[in-house]
C-alpha cells in the first residue's frame, strides 16, 4: 500500500510540470515513450551554440544579459527587436504570449529545459524564461530553446509576479563587424547595371553576407520588386512609414527584400537597407525576373 501511494504521488508531481503553467494548466504535455533529447546534457551537441546574438532583457531598472541562438525561432525574434512582452510568474517560469507566434522547425522542438533557458512554447505561442525545476522537466514537451540568460539566475527569480520585459539587441553585437561593412551594391537586371548606396544597420549587414546572390524577384502591386527569404533577417530600426522611389527596404512580417520603383503613397513597416543611385525606372513594368546583387565599388 505504501509503495502504491508513493508511486501515485510521483506521478502527480510529474504531471504538474508544464511550460507556462500559470496560463495553460489545461494543456498538459504527453509524456514521451522514448527520450527526445539524447544529448540534453551537452549543449555543444545541440547545434544552437554555433552563433549567438547578445541581447538585453530590461524589466524596470533591472537589466539582464542574455543571448539568442541561431535556430528559426530565435532568428524570427531577432528580426522583431526591440520587443516588449508581458510575462506572468509560475513556479518554474515567467511566461507570456508573443504575437504573432514565432515560426519554428519541428526538429527544434524538445522536452525539458535548463534553468535560465529562453524558450518558445508552441502549444500556447508563449515566450518563456525558465528559472527553476530543470531536474524535473524532462517530461515537459513542445519547447523550442531559443537562448539563455547569462546573468545570475537568482536575479531572475527575484523579479515580480507580473512583469513587462523589453528584449533588445546588446550594443556590442556589431562592434566586430563595422569595419567589414560594404557601402555600395551592384545590381544587374535585364542587361542593365545599377548601383545602390547601402545604410549601415543589422539588416544590411545580413544582406551583405549573402552577396553575391541572384534572386527571382516578383513584380508586385505596380510599385515594387520583391523577394521573400524563407527565414527572417535581423532588424534594428524597423518602423511604419512611407517610402521613397528607389529605396531598398526589408518588410519583416513577410521576410521581404524589396526595391520600390514607383510611388503609391502607402505606409507600411519597413527597415531601410539603402537606395538605388539612379535608373530605378528600369523595373517599371518589367515583370517577374531574376536580379543579381553583388558587392559594388
Amino acid at each position: 500500500m505504501k509503495a502504491l501511494t508513493t508511486m501515485m504521488m510521483a506521478m502527480c508531481l510529474t504531471l504538474s510540470l508544464s511550460a507556462c503553467e500559470a496560463n495553460t494548466q489545461e494543456n498538459e504535455p504527453v509524456i514521451p515513450e522514448t527520450p527526445q533529447n539524447p544529448n540534453e546534457e551537452d549543449d555543444d551537441n545541440t547545434g544552437n551554440n554555433e552563433k549567438r546574438t547578445s541581447v538585453t532583457l530590461t524589466i524596470g531598472e533591472t537589466v539582464l544579459d542574455a543571448y539568442l541562438n541561431d535556430n528559426k525561432s530565435a532568428r524570427d525574434l531577432i528580426s522583431r527587436l526591440p520587443v516588449t512582452v508581458s510575462l506572468n510568474r509560475g513556479s518554474h517560469d515567467y511566461c507570456g504570449n508573443i504575437s504573432p507566434a514565432l515560426s519554428y522547425d519541428e526538429k527544434d522542438v524538445q522536452h525539458g529545459w535548463k534553468n535560465g533557458d529562453l524558450a518558445f512554447w508552441t502549444v500556447g505561442n508563449d515566450f518563456v524564461i525558465f528559472h527553476s525545476d530543470e531536474e524535473n522537466s524532462s517530461s515537459t514537451g513542445d519547447i523550442v530553446n531559443i537562448g539563455a540568460v547569462t546573468s545570475d539566475i537568482e536575479t531572475v527569480r527575484s523579479l515580480g509576479q507580473n512583469i513587462n520585459m523589453t528584449i533588445a539587441l546588446a550594443e556590442d553585437n556589431n562592434s566586430d563587424e563595422d569595419n567589414d561593412m560594404i557601402t555600395k551594391m551592384k545590381i544587374t537586371v535585364n542587361g542593365h547595371t545599377l548601383t545602390a548606396t547601402l545604410e549601415d544597420n543589422a539588416t544590411t549587414r545580413a544582406i551583405a553576407k549573402r552577396l553575391p546572390m541572384t534572386l527571382p524577384m516578383m513584380d508586385l502591386y505596380g510599385r515594387e520588386m520583391c523577394y521573400r527569404f524563407s527565414e527572417a533577417l535581423p532588424t534594428d530600426n524597423a518602423r511604419t512609414r512611407g517610402y521613397e522611389v528607389g529605396e531598398i527596404v526589408y518588410y519583416p512580417p513577410m521576410h521581404s527584400f524589396v526595391i520600390m520603383y514607383k510611388q503609391n503613397g502607402e505606409h507600411f513597416q519597413m527597415q531601410s537597407i539603402g537606395r538605388i543611385d539612379s535608373g530605378v525606372e528600369v523595373f517599371d513594368g518589367i515583370g517577374d525576373i531574376d536580379v543579381k546583387f553583388e558587392e559594388g565599388e
